[in-house]
C-alpha cells in the first residue's frame, strides 16, 4: 500500500508543491474534513498536451508552407487529390491541367459540382471538401482562421483517418486496458483514496484517447462513400484498361503524339 507523502521534518507536516502535490480539504460533516494529495504532474499532464498538440495543430495550419508541419500536409493532400482528378479528366499528370480544375471548382456553384463529381468518379462530399479548402487556401486574414477546420478537414479526411484511425482505436483499448487495471488496484486497496493521482491519471489518458478517436470520427467518411469509392474506381480502371490500355500508356502516348506533331511544324 502507498504511504502518505513525505512531511517536513521542521514543521512535521506534509509539504506541498505547486507543481508536484497538491491538496484538496473536502468538508465530510460540520467538524470532519478529508483532505486529498494528488500529483498535478501525473494527473493533468495528458489533457495539458492534449490541449498543446490542438494550439500546436492550428497554428502549423496558419503559418506559411515553408514553416507549418500541418499546412505542408494539407497543401499535399490538394496537389494528390487534384492530381487524381486530372487523370480522371485527362489521362495524365499535368500542372497546367490542375491550374485549370482549380479554376473550374472555384467558378463552380453548388450543381455544378455535383455534376462535376458524377463525371469526375468521386464523391460529392469529397468535391465538396476541396472546394472548401481550396476557397480556404487563396483566403486571407480572418477568414482563414475563422474557416481553419476547412484546411484541417482536407488532410484529416484525406490522409490521417485513412490511415491512422484503427491505430487509434488500437490505443484506446488500450488505454481502457490502464483504466480497468488501476480501477482494480484502487479496488483492492492498493491505491490509497485519499492518493488518487494514479486514477486521476487512468482518466485523464482514457479521456484524452477518447477526444482523439472522436476526432478522427468527426472527419472519416461516411460508410455509404466507402462502399462508393471501389466502384468507381474500378469502373474507371475498366475503362481505361479495355479501350486505351492502361493511364500510363495512354500518357507515353500523348507525349509521343505532341513531340511529333513540333517536329512536323518546325
Amino acid at each position: 500500500m502507498s504511504q502518505l507523502p513525505p512531511k517536513d521534518p521542521d514543521t512535521n507536516k506534509i509539504s506541498l508543491s505547486y507543481f508536484f502535490l497538491w491538496a484538496i480539504d473536502i468538508k465530510i460533516t460540520n467538524t470532519e474534513t478529508m483532505r486529498y494529495y494528488f500529483n498535478p504532474f501525473i494527473s493533468l499532464f495528458l489533457q495539458s498536451c492534449i490541449l498543446g498538440i490542438l494550439f500546436t495543430v492550428a497554428v502549423s495550419t496558419l503559418l506559411p508552407i515553408n514553416l507549418g508541419y500541418i499546412r505542408h500536409k494539407i497543401e499535399r493532400e490538394i496537389a494528390n487529390q487534384l492530381d487524381k482528378i486530372s487523370m480522371i479528366k485527362y489521362g495524365l499528370h499535368a500542372e497546367y491541367n490542375q491550374e485549370e480544375i482549380i479554376n473550374e471548382i472555384l467558378k463552380a456553384d453548388l450543381k455544378e459540382l455535383y455534376d462535376y463529381a458524377d463525371a469526375w468518379k468521386i464523391s460529392h462530399e469529397d468535391l465538396l471538401i476541396i472546394y472548401k479548402a481550396l476557397n480556404w487556401r487563396k483566403s486571407q486574414g480572418l477568414y482563414k482562421i475563422r474557416h481553419l477546420n476547412d484546411g484541417i478537414r482536407m488532410y484529416m479526411r484525406f490522409h490521417f483517418t485513412q490511415k491512422y484511425s484503427n491505430t487509434v482505436l488500437g490505443f484506446v483499448y488500450m488505454g481502457a486496458a490502464v483504466l480497468i487495471i488501476i480501477i482494480g488496484l484502487r479496488g483492492l486497496k492498493f491505491i490509497p483514496p485519499t492518493q488518487p493521482s494514479l486514477v486521476l491519471f487512468a482518466l485523464g489518458l482514457e479521456f484524452s484517447l477518447l477526444i482523439i478517436y472522436a476526432i478522427t470520427l468527426m472527419y472519416s467518411k461516411q460508410d455509404e462513400e466507402k462502399e462508393i469509392e471501389p466502384i468507381y474506381a474500378h469502373s474507371q480502371n475498366n475503362y481505361l484498361n479495355t479501350d486505351f490500355g492502361s493511364a500510363r500508356d495512354i500518357e507515353r502516348l500523348l507525349r509521343v503524339f505532341i513531340k511529333s506533331s513540333e517536329k512536323n511544324k518546325k
